[in-house]
Order: structure tokens, then sequence, then C-alpha cells
């Protein structure tokens, strides 16, 4: 997500809310909300899944187009908790070949794809520690954007724009000290010995 200066989020968010489409695979997403829960101290909440809605596809692709499914879940978010949707169905944007995700700055909610975080997508054997841990980084780069963060310079910020799994891996789960201190509370867990150690 690009960005440019975006109304303030709230000082504090509540929770981040984390919302399957359809057919997103339970063990993933277990996974994925322990992963998460690892790297912010916001309570991670698992809603029901969507499911019966019409798909929305980038035309002439079977791609699920992000913006359009973005708009669609943020006119159901509060503020303080933003939404979440996760899917494992490939995204993309019809100037886009794939997004990894979507958020809007200043926004409610994000979308989050899990298909080309998998290393099977690439010939690799699974692995879902490893998909856990793509899929929580692109869920709070993604939610820095709903607060309001552009992307960072800093290659090795969070905020930092990968357009290859490659490059989401080398820019990690930390946020740099700038971009941490313009988040609501909470949603970056600060960096300490413990912390440093765990990675």
């Amino acid at each position: 997500m690009d960005g440019e200066s975006a109304a303030s989020a709230p000082l504090h968010w509540r929770e981040i809310g984390l919302v399957p489409l359809d057919e997103t695979a339970s063990a993933s997403l277990d996974l994925l909300l322990a992963e998460l829960s690892r790297h912010t101290e916001l309570p991670c909440r698992r809603h029901p899944p969507r499911a019966g809605e019409a798909p929305l596809r980038v035309p002439g692709r079977a791609q699920i187009d992000a913006d359009r499914l973005l708009e669609r879940v943020e006119s159901e978010a509060a503020a303080d908790a933003p939404l979440v949707v996760v899917s494992d169905q490939d995204f993309g944007l019809p100037l886009f070949t794939f997004v990894f995700g979507r958020a809007r700055l200043g926004g409610r909610a994000a979308v989050v794809s899990l298909a080309r975080l998998r290393p099977e997508f690439y010939g690799m054997a699974p692995d879902p520690a490893l998909l856990a841990r793509r899929a929580a980084s692109e869920i709070l780069h993604e939610l820095g954007h709903v607060a309001g963060r552009a992307h960072c310079a800093d290659r090795g910020c969070l905020m930092s724009f990968a357009s290859s799994v490659e490059a989401a891996d080398e820019r990690g789960l930390d946020f740099c000290a700038d971009c941490a201190a313009a988040l609501p509370h909470g949603l970056a867990r600060p960096r300490g010995p413990l912390a440093a150690a765990e990675i």
C-alpha cells in the first residue's frame, strides 16, 4: 500500500480481529493467531468466517480483487478494533499482478492473502511455522497502514515495501523506532532482550 499522510489513528485499539474468508484452513489460522500474539500486545481474536459471499474477482483473472474486498470489510469494522480478513486465495488488482495484502491509510481493516506466503507456492515443502511468520509480518505491515503509516525507507523496518516474499522475509517482524512510536499503543511489542532472543 503506497502512502501519503492520513488521518491519525486512535491512540488505542481494543483488539485485532482475524476473519477467515470461506475456505481458509483452520490449522493455518490457529498457528497464525499464536504467531501474531507473540508480536503485538493487543488481543488477537478470531471471528466467524465470511461465508456465502459472491467472489469479487479481478476482471479476466481468478484472483480476488483486494481493493473491492477491502471496501466491503471496512464498512463492518470499528475504528478501535480493526478487522483483518485472511484468505487462501490469491489477491490481485487490475494494475498489479498480485498483492500480499491491502489496507487504506487511516482505514479500519486490512485483507491478506496466504497464497504467495506459502513455501509450496514456490515449489518448496510446506512449512506451517514459516507461513505463520510470514502471515503475521504481512498483517502487522498492513495494520501499520491502517494506523496511518506510509512505507518506510528503512529496509529493516516492517513498514518497508516488499515486492517479493524474499524481501518480506528480509524485513522481519519489527517496526523501526520512528514507526513504532507513531502506532496505536500495544500494536508494536517493545523490543527488549527477551524479544531479541526469540527472533
